[in-house]
């Protein structure tokens, strides 16, 4: 194995995507909050809280009832990472409908993992990377971890990426050789 990646070990790698969890209330005037309207507020309320909302876009299923403690996750991507947005009524007043918006975790996708860890090694160990292949995907779970298999020419490293912090939904995580 060359020395560079082999260094790898002592660099300390770092995936880190920060996020802020939002308690904030939006008010639509409507009996029933239709799917376009939330998905808009979730973009609105949270590119204010500074989160990075990739295409500037949140998916919803279906329309949010109108009824106090009605809830439905909806799902944005910050980073390639995907973050649930769950929203709750908190108040329905006449035909205005107050909601809250939270943030949860997902996994990390093995696909994404895969690149994430990939492009850290090459960047930090300064070598191309042929391939990296991952166990699965990254529950979001402090202290969680997949091991990885990082390959460049004909030499391969093992490395767990570890879940150190969820913030506001997204999962942060440590990368380092084993």
């Amino acid at each position: 194995m060359n020395a560079t990646l082999r260094s790898l070990a002592r660099l300390g790698l770092v995936a880190a995507a920060t996020s802020t969890v939002l308690f904030g209330t939006t008010a639509c005037s409507l009996a029933s909050v239709p799917a376009d309207s939330v998905e808009q507020q979730i973009v609105s309320k949270l590119s204010a809280q500074g989160v990075s909302l990739d295409n500037g876009k949140a998916d919803c299923a279906t329309d949010l009832d109108a009824t106090v403690g009605a809830s439905q996750t909806c799902e944005f991507h910050s980073g390639g990472q995907p973050v649930g947005a769950v929203v709750t009524v908190t108040a329905v007043d006449g035909d205005n409908v107050s909601f809250d918006i939270t943030t949860e975790p997902r996994p990390v996708p093995k696909a994404l993992l895969q690149d994430t860890v990939g492009s850290l090694v090459a960047q930090n160990a300064g070598v191309p990377i042929d391939a990296t292949t991952c166990d699965g995907d990254l529950a979001p779970t402090t202290g969680q971890a997949v091991g990885c298999r990082v390959t460049s020419g004909e030499e391969s490293i093992d490395v767990r990426a570890t879940v150190t912090e969820i913030q506001g939904g997204l999962v942060n995580f440590d990368v380092e050789q084993v």
